[in-house]
């Protein structure tokens, strides 16, 4: 490979890590220690949540920057492990820029988590946070259910027409609510505890965690987009589970929390 080249594998192989949702510190060592390990020169690293700024010596003359945009995307560890791993061999010496870049390349193709492993994931987690929070069996059951028709309205409807975030989380908020607040209605379980649990597969709690770990680490605007997205997500979670009470309620003369 020529300068060049090796300057596109190094932003490849920084784009891939936190498009996937790898840390900052992480896509910086990863693009740090490949441009080492392939020589490439006077080679500088900019990253924040949803972008890299990558500048180098490219055949003699000062190559000013390149930048990419990423936007932000569900973390996808089975990846960003894959290229924890590439990483650690590229800066051994054990590959060479090509088998880095065929590498890089599988792991970009490579599926991850098929459907089904996503929708009893959900499943799972919203009856299983139900009964932390002091759900008893019935509630857990809806909570279960509940969290089984999440998976499957994001994943059949947001997903296959393209629904931005924001409406999606409102939307799948909504319909959890609505789900709890119907089995209620049939004199099952506790509403609160259904919807708690329900609402857990939507809620940002790894988004809110890494956020507070940027801003610990002085990093601040990576730590400030990723607090807004978990902020954002929140306050969706909010809206959809707040109006669907209200128009229950005003329909139905209250609902008893």
């Amino acid at each position: 490979m020529n300068e060049r080249e090796l300057f596109d594998l190094v932003l490849l192989l920084g784009e891939t890590m936190l498009s996937s949702g790898g840390e900052i510190f992480r896509t910086n060592e990863l693009m740090g220690g490949a441009a080492r390990a392939f020589g490439l020169r006077q080679c500088s690293v900019f990253t924040i949540a949803n972008g890299i700024f990558l500048s180098a010596v490219v055949d003699g003359e000062h190559y000013s920057c390149q930048v990419r945009h990423i936007p932000l995307t569900p973390i996808r560890l089975s990846r960003v492990e894959a290229m924890n791993d590439l990483s650690r061999r590229i800066a051994g010496g054990l590959l060479t820029p090509q088998e880095a870049r065929a590498e890089v390349l599988a792991i970009r193709a490579s599926k991850g988590t098929g459907p089904l492993a996503l929708t009893l994931a959900s499943a799972a987690g919203a009856g299983c946070f139900c009964f932390l929070f002091g759900g008893r069996l019935i509630d857990c059951v809806v909570a279960f259910l509940a969290g089984l028709l999440l998976s499957l309205f994001q994943l059949g409807f947001c997903r296959r027409f393209s629904i931005r975030k924001v409406m999606s989380n409102i939307l799948s908020s909504a319909l959890v609510t609505l789900i709890c607040c119907t089995a209620f209605r049939l004199g099952l379980g506790q509403l609160d505890k259904m919807i708690i649990g329900s609402i857990f597969p939507l809620v940002p709690g790894v988004a809110l965690t890494i956020a507070v770990r940027n801003f610990m680490e002085n990093d601040y605007i990576a730590g400030l987009v990723r607090l807004t997205d978990a902020l954002l997500v929140a306050s969706c979670i909010a809206v959809g589970v707040g109006s669907v009470i209200t128009v229950w309620s005003r329909l139905l003369g209250g609902i008893a929390l």
